[in-house]
């Protein structure tokens, strides 16, 4: 079933249409749609074979460990103390997944930040580059105080550690970028900083996947996940959508138009590297302050205890799968 609407997006100078939506079984499916499958040899897109079998390898309680990691630094807000120890603590969590992770130094406004970047070289085509990024810091009404961000943006930082538990001791066809992201929330400072280096350093970048809050669902008991993407991304969109599709995960689709302020993926796409980005609900942001919103967006009450981690789950296998074919994983 296909529905066609057009809506304006909180954070955009234009609208967004979406073209289709497609309806999962939701999670208590999501184990046989995937086992179908793998029998039929279908991953739902153009990377590897086997690339499904990687959903199954998500643990939700890996995902609830970072999100209250980081969220227990009390904020994480670019000009505070706590956004320097979550950088550390980033370091940390790569380093025992055996990945040396670089952190990319920039200013903003003269105070020092630090993109945190690991990468797994891929075997086959290593200078072929996929990356998977999202941003760690976090803002709030009392920012320089409380600023938890579970949902904006740890969710989508769990999503990135977790692909790269799973990936990173699978061989690698093309490499893996594992990125996050500082001072998103001054305007995409960090990923504006990255990108620039890539283009100058001249690196082939296939494809991003740039998750920002994966992990609230406030529109009643759907379950649909929103995939976002610009026209020339829209291969990536409909390749993650069929990976949704073949593990039962319901998504929507949307074709981003023109230039979305706030968010990393733009950056990406701007450079001329396609970039999706996955998120919990686009309607919410659409219809913020109508009751209906994401209540807790940019809040100190942007806590653990309101997310839908069973959601976020369910998105991060998506996720974890897309990128695995993308870059060719082996199991």
């Amino acid at each position: 079933m296909r529905i066609v609407f057009v809506v304006g997006l909180w954070g955009c100078a234009h609208p967004y249409d979406t073209p289709g939506v497609h309806t999962g079984g939701g999670l208590d499916d999501v184990e046989d749609s995937a086992d179908t499958a793998l029998d039929s040899g279908d991953t739902g897109g153009d990377g590897a074979p086997d690339a499904l079998a990687f959903a199954a390898e998500v643990d939700e309680d890996e995902l609830l460990t970072t999100i209250t990691d980081l969220a227990d630094f009390g904020t994480r807000y670019t000009f505070t103390d706590g956004d320097d120890l979550a950088a550390e603590y980033l370091v940390d969590r790569f380093a025992e997944l055996g990945l040396v992770a670089e952190l990319d130094a920039f200013d903003v406004s003269g105070e020092p930040c630090n993109n945190v970047i690991a990468i797994v070289p891929g075997t086959v085509t290593p200078d072929v580059v996929y990356v998977f990024s999202a941003h760690y810091d976090s803002t709030s009404n009392q920012a320089e105080t409380l600023a938890p961000g579970a949902d904006d943006n740890a969710s989508g930082v769990a999503a990135v550690l977790e692909a790269a538990r799973i990936l990173s001791v699978h061989p690698l066809a093309s490499s893996a970028w594992f990125v996050l992201t500082a001072a998103e929330e001054q305007g995409s400072l960090g990923s504006a900083h990255l990108v620039e280096r890539m283009m100058d350093e001249g690196i082939d970048a296939r494809g991003v996947i740039a998750p920002d809050m994966m992990a609230y669902w406030p529109l009643g008991d759907a379950d649909a996940f929103d995939i976002l993407g610009d026209e020339a991304s829209q291969p990536l969109v409909e390749d993650m959508a069929a990976v949704a599709d073949a593990l039962g995960v319901a998504n929507k689709t949307w074709i981003q138009h023109d230039y979305c302020y706030g968010d990393d993926h733009t950056n990406y796409q701007d450079a001329g590297f396609p970039a999706i980005s996955p998120m919990d609900c686009v309607e919410a942001h659409n219809v913020r302050n109508s009751g209906e919103d994401t209540p807790h967006y940019h809040r100190t009450t942007d806590a653990v205890d309101t997310l839908h981690l069973g959601f976020t789950a369910e998105v991060a296998r998506v996720t974890t799968a897309t990128f695995a074919g993308w870059v060719g994983a082996a199991p």
